[in-house]
């Protein structure tokens, strides 16, 4: 019985044996369903797991080797990197000409200044006999108005000082026109620093605005510069992109 059935028993072992190996061979090929994520497999020389292909849109499991999920990862990673930068150096682009554009109305703003000085009314002094405040239109009139009173007021100094020194101007003459020079020089004193503070307003602004204007030269060029490096950089970080994302394709694509 034993030499009977024997060969039987070899025979259905060589069948499994030589049914099976093909079988599992021909299961694990990149592409092929498989229903255990994360399972993992040999065929040849490559390694798989089971996991959905990241090159197309179906979410089933299939096997894929484990070249096409590590190419996978490196784009999703180069990927991100090139988003990233891109927002980044967009963001920076962004406050750069924010810059420029504040110092631009920085510019406007002096520009208006500047106008406005012709355009203005300057208190200048009390008239003694209205009790009304004497006014100019314009820097440029108030700074001859001043120039005028300074003049007017300088001779009647001279004339003041000249009284108190003159022969025979008596003891008590002579200590009036001394109050009255010393009177006459603190106005000349006080017109002459309103005169001079007017007159630096005009040639403040001119320095402010060529301030800006230089400012906004350095801070374009720097613009510019960072703007034409941002393409370079953005095209090769994303044509690295590219070549994993084709390295990925090619690394997935199904049959292997």
């Amino acid at each position: 019985m034993l030499k009977k059935f024997a060969p039987i028993g070899l025979m259905a072992i060589v069948l499994f044996a030589g049914v099976a190996s093909p079988v599992h061979a021909a299961a694990v090929k990149q592409g092929a369903a498989c229903t255990k994520s994360g399972a993992k497999a040999t065929s040849g020389k490559n390694k798989y797991v089971c996991q959905k292909n990241p090159t197309v849109a179906a979410t089933k499991l299939v096997w894929i080797t484990t070249d096409c999920a590590t190419a996978a990862k490196t784009y999703l990673s180069t990927k991100k990197d090139s988003d990233t930068f891109a927002t980044e150096q967009s963001a920076a682009l962004t406050k750069m000409k924010a810059s420029v554009a504040s110092w631009q109305n920085v510019v406007v703003l002096l520009d208006q200044k500047k106008a406005a000085l012709e355009t203005n009314l300057y208190p200048l002094w009390t008239d003694p006999t209205t009790k009304q405040m004497v006014k100019a239109q314009g820097i440029t009139a108030a700074i001859a108005q001043l120039t005028t009173k300074i003049a007017e007021i300088t001779a009647k100094r001279d004339n003041a000082v000249a009284k108190s020194t003159a022969a025979g101007t008596s003891v008590s003459d002579k200590a009036n026109w001394t109050k009255a020079a010393s009177s006459y020089t603190t106005s000349i004193s006080t017109y002459t620093r309103n005169r001079d503070n007017l007159a630096k307003v005009g040639p403040k602004i001119d320095s402010d605005r060529a301030r800006a204007v230089s400012q906004i030269g350095t801070m374009q060029t720097q613009l510019d510069a960072s703007a034409s490096a941002q393409d370079t950089l953005t095209t090769q970080i994303s044509n690295g992109a590219t070549q994993a994302m084709k390295y990925r394709d090619l690394a997935c694509k199904a049959g292997i």
